[in-house]
């Protein structure tokens, strides 16, 4: 009887223990994202801009807020259709791109206004990433009107953007 009581347990601890740890890290996930700000709200004071306070004014521009993780191929590759945009003249907007896992971010080349390093990824996770690149895109009055995780094909960004596809 008692080998049968151990294999029952063994078992059990088999099959409760990742079951437990499934449950444990979705409500990390849960908890994370529901740091996340939130289409309609003010977008966060984002620590790191020059002056340190928040997301700079931008009186009748958009700006684009795109959260990225250093050497995520996703993520370089969002940022420079967004940089393609603004250099063929099709979008006028201001790009900030914070980088998580990154000790220095030069904005170099065209349309990154605002380059932010963050080395431990605190900022990104006080702003609910969890997937990379997360994307937002905030009014002239700091109002949040879209957000969205993930690598898009160039036609998303530009719907993202309300940019018209006639040309394309």
């Amino acid at each position: 009887m008692t080998r049968r009581r151990l294999a029952i347990a063994i078992v059990a601890v088999a099959v409760i223990g990742p079951i437990g740890g499934l449950l444990w890290f979705e409500s990390r996930i849960e908890a994370r994202l529901s740091l996340r700000p939130e289409v309609g709200t003010v977008f966060p004071s984002l620590p790191g801009l020059a002056d340190g306070e928040s997301l700079p004014a931008s009186p009748g521009r958009l700006r684009v807020v795109t959260f990225a993780k250093a050497g995520c191929g996703n993520c370089d590759r969002t940022i420079a259709t967004f940089r393609r945009l603004l250099a063929a003249g099709e979008a006028d907007f201001d790009l900030i791109a914070v980088v998580a896992d990154s000790d220095a971010v030069e904005p170099g080349g065209t349309g990154i206004r605002h380059a932010i390093a963050d080395p431990d990824a605190s900022v990104s996770r006080s702003f609910g990433v969890v997937h990379v690149p997360l994307v937002f895109l905030v009014d002239e009055n700091s109002r949040i009107q879209a957000v969205t995780a993930g690598e898009r094909p160039e036609t998303a960004w530009r719907s993202f953007l309300g940019i018209e596809d006639d040309a394309h």
